[in-house]
């Protein structure tokens, strides 16, 4: 095993981030509602699928901050990009001893919102199929929950982290469609090299940890899985 970087058999480990994450969010009497879509949703994620949630929060402006720490307490974050145009906490979290491919892409949003997504099937513009993982039948209490969890801060992202999260996303999707055996949009070469190059320019000490090591056990791990397809 590549430190801070899991193998794990195809599915097991998505299923078990899936599991976890979710158990960690509905203890938040605040979370109304929870839905996976893509490929989990689907019924067809594979070895390199990703888990995409949406979160549905009451009074998201607090408890997204209260889901977001949830997620850090159950799961050590490796690295944390936001989604373009969102602020924080939605975004994509990277994790340590997880597949770089089982990153969570995850969205707090109002009631309002997550029910208007889930009823029109449509998201930003794309049409997404979801599935249900989590429905309160509790009331929301947002003052208990502030008493039993701290909420986690917002986090400082330099622009060059922005830069590395955009060319590491870059890089997986490019390798994903060469594990799988589709025609790649990108070369494969061409995305390592602008994410190992911009990487390795200046070394970053992020909020959580050393970047360029994840980014460079990130590779390592890339590449020792394109052997064993190839």
């Amino acid at each position: 095993m590549i430190p801070g970087v899991g193998y794990d058999a195809p599915r097991s480990g998505l299923e078990r981030i899936r599991h976890e994450l979710v158990a960690a969010l509905s203890a938040i009497t605040s979370v109304r509602n929870i839905n996976s879509f893509g490929s989990i949703a689907a019924g067809c994620a594979d070895q390199w699928s990703d888990l995409d949630l949406l979160v549905s929060c009451e009074a998201p402006e607090h408890t997204a901050w209260l889901a977001a720490a949830a997620i850090r307490s159950r799961k050590r974050v490796a690295f944390y990009r936001m989604f373009t145009g969102v602020s924080q906490p939605s975004g994509r979290y990277w994790f340590y001893n997880e597949s770089p491919f089982h990153r969570l892409d995850v969205s707090f949003l109002s009631p309002a919102e997550h029910a208007a997504i889930c009823r029109s099937g449509f998201r930003s513009g794309h049409w997404i199929q979801t599935r249900s993982e989590y429905v309160a039948h509790l009331p929301a209490d947002l003052s208990a929950d502030t008493r039993l969890n701290l909420p986690a801060r917002c986090v400082e992202v330099a622009p060059r982290e922005t830069e590395i999260g955009r060319l590491l996303y870059r890089h997986l999707e490019t390798a994903k469609d060469e594990l799988r055996g589709r025609p790649a949009r990108r070369n494969i070469a061409e995305t390592r090299a602008a994410l190992l190059d911009t990487a390795s320019k200046m070394p970053i000490i992020a909020v959580e940890g050393d970047l360029l090591s994840f980014v460079t056990r990130v590779d390592e791990f890339i590449q020792a899985n394109l052997k064993l397809t190839h």
